[in-house]
């Protein structure tokens, strides 16, 4: 459906309350005593995970800070979105999650399992859904190359290549196609992107180890 303009200065307006309507959107956040909770306790489960990786023998808190927002950044992106796109979106932990992530934390176990909830999303539409899922491994994409990238910089800020490599895990570890992890739902939304996200977490990860 069309509908003819009089003149350039509707479209303008008509293009101006578009923009300030995304705009509201974006920075209409909702949230929950429950929520900011659950995030509390995923938070510190995660941190514990990623001290475990050195026996928690180095801590700091640039490492601290690079654990939480590899976690926070990455969940909030999910809500974000879900969020712009007019759905309710909230992070809720899980108790399985939670105690499966607690028994990562632990210095003696060799693989660590990092999934102690999810942002609970009402989308219906598919590639709503699917960019929803996207975005959060994207985000520690993001971060983990920025921090690749400041090491040429810094090159002898031990935490940066941390940061490229925690980063790089978490989204590598989120793309893998099972379950309930967010690599499952864009596997069945597109394969494409689904792939090359992969590899961007693997090559990120594979460098930030050199």
């Amino acid at each position: 459906m069309i509908q003819r303009t009089n003149d350039g200065n509707g479209a303008q307006r008509s293009f101006s309350n578009s923009v300030g309507r995304s705009v509201s959107r974006a920075i209409r956040i909702k949230s929950s005593k429950t929520e900011l909770l659950h995030l509390v306790v995923a938070t510190i489960l995660i941190v514990g995970v990623g001290l475990s990786l050195n026996h928690y023998r180095h801590v700091s808190w640039q490492i601290l800070a690079i654990f939480v927002s590899a976690f926070l950044v990455h969940e909030l992106a999910h809500k974000f979105l879900a969020q712009y796109y007019g759905s309710w979106a909230e992070f809720r932990a899980q108790l399985y999650g939670l105690i499966i992530t607690a028994i990562s934390a632990l210095p003696i176990m060799p693989f660590k399992f990092i999934a102690p909830g999810a942002v609970m999303v009402g989308l219906s539409d598919k590639n709503r859904f699917g960019r929803v899922a996207l975005i959060g491994p994207l985000t520690n994409l993001i971060m983990g190359f920025s921090f690749l990238i400041s090491t040429h910089l810094y090159p002898y800020q031990s935490y940066l290549y941390a940061g490229a490599s925690f980063n790089a895990w978490i989204a590598m570890f989120n793309m893998l196609p099972f379950g309930v992890l967010d690599g499952q739902k864009i596997f069945d939304w597109n394969k494409i992107l689904w792939a090359c996200t992969m590899a961007g977490a693997m090559i990120l990860f594979i460098i930030a180890y050199i």
